[in-house]
């Protein structure tokens, strides 16, 4: 969370650079960083999941839970799942929480980013749903938009939510076996290019940001809230968000 996500975060909030050129990258990074508050308990939620039943193949099989696990101690307090909101002090993101969350023993493995749209009290329609931009990192790379929308016809209160779907493996048939991370990382070493690198000011930033909330976890050691195996949030995070 605080290395691969928040490098996510600093890609999607920062402003945009004078140059694509490793230094203006950074420094833009870098003034993100700086206007982000210092974390505490009170911005943090922990999980931690137990055994439970999940259907695999036709078939139902049970999964152990964390402190099954015999290299594990059985009192065991460490988080498998943990969310936290992150607030920026700028002239952009003030009063924007940015959510950031990862688990292990989910119903499902992927990695996304989701831009939540604030709903509007002159919306005639009101939609129970807020839109949303998703832009999915891993399975299945894609950018979609799911919005709420009348349907064609003289009511003007039905309304449904669709999504306007862009596939790259769809889009982009001919080269759709795009490279690993780790492959572009390492392409980019050998051609000296430092832009997809982060910097010694960047990590000490974001230690900066962190630190206080895991010594304060290790301190107090909370009690995780338990979670069965393959359910997609523990209990109470919905309000947590």
């Amino acid at each position: 969370m605080q290395n691969h996500l928040l490098q996510v975060m600093l890609w999607l909030a920062m402003e945009p650079p004078e140059q694509l050129h490793a230094d203006c990258i950074a420094r833009e990074k870098c003034r993100l960083l700086r206007a982000t508050r210092t974390l505490e308990m009170k911005d943090c939620f922990l999980g931690q999941f137990t055994s439970g039943v999940v259907r695999r193949e036709g078939s139902e099989i049970r999964e152990p839970g964390y402190l099954e696990d015999s290299t594990v101690p059985a009192d065991s307090k460490c988080p498998t799942f943990a969310s936290v909101v992150l607030n920026i002090d700028n002239d952009r993101w003030r009063g924007v929480p940015f959510l950031m969350s990862a688990g292990k023993g989910l119903d499902e493995r992927k990695a996304e980013v989701r831009i939540t749209f604030k709903k509007q009290a002159y919306n005639a329609l009101m939609p129970g749903e807020p839109n949303e931009l998703v832009l999915r990192i891993q399975p299945d790379e894609g950018i979609y938009f799911k919005c709420i929308n009348k349907r064609p016809g003289w009511s003007q209160t039905s309304i449904t939510p669709v999504s306007l779907d862009m596939s790259f493996k769809q889009a982009f048939p001919e080269s759709c076996s795009a490279p690993g991370a780790y492959e572009r990382v390492l392409l980019n070493a050998a051609m000296g290019d430092r832009w997809l690198f982060v910097g010694s000011e960047e990590l000490v930033e974001a230690w900066r940001i962190f630190t206080p909330l895991l010594d304060e976890i290790d301190a107090a050691q909370p009690q995780p809230v338990l979670h069965p195996f393959g359910s997609d949030t523990p209990d109470g995070f919905l309000d947590f968000t």
